[in-house]
């Protein structure tokens, strides 16, 4: 068995199919038909694309689109690194480092909230406090006031109009 670019050419050549009619057929560049058959899969754009690229390309040359995304996988992931147990204990403790950071950042961000809540409480006690002293301080000033009886005893008698 050749290269995955190769043999992926040969199949396409098989079945008499060009890399324009491919093209014409998914709406992928030629470009990126040409890249995948010489294993150039850098210039490919990321992530599932590629995949799907691939999938999309065996299916217009009328090949095995589970067998070729198979071996397209096979051939574009890197080989599992060999970790050490050292290395292992490492990774362990970073991440349990990482997860009490963000619990103790969860929980400094609920009692920010919490002492939020109660600022915001307390503003509105204070708030209401206030408005009720004022309005009845002017209540009480305007009782204590000597004016206040007269002016309310001359609002409440009746005049008298003057007939002609």
């Amino acid at each position: 068995m050749g290269s995955f670019g190769e043999d992926l050419k040969k199949a396409r050549e098989a079945k008499k199919v060009t890399l324009e009619a491919i093209a014409t057929a998914t709406k992928i560049t030629t470009r990126y038909l040409q890249a995948v058959e010489q294993e150039r899969f850098d210039q490919l754009p990321g992530g599932v694309f590629r995949k799907s690229i691939v999938r999309s390309y065996a299916r217009a040359a009328g090949l095995d689109e589970d067998v070729w995304v198979k071996r397209y996988l096979d051939v574009s992931q890197p080989e599992e690194t060999v970790i050490s147990e050292e290395d292992r204990a490492w990774a362990a403790f970073a991440e349990n480092v990482g997860r009490s950071r963000s619990r103790e950042s969860e929980a400094r961000n609920t009692m920010a909230r919490w002492a939020g809540v109660v600022a915001l409480l307390l503003l509105v006690i204070g708030m209401s406090w206030f408005v009720w002293g004022y309005v009845h301080n002017k209540a009480a000033a305007a009782a204590k006031s000597p004016g206040a009886s007269s002016a309310l005893s001359a609002q409440s008698t009746p005049t008298t109009v003057a007939s002609y």
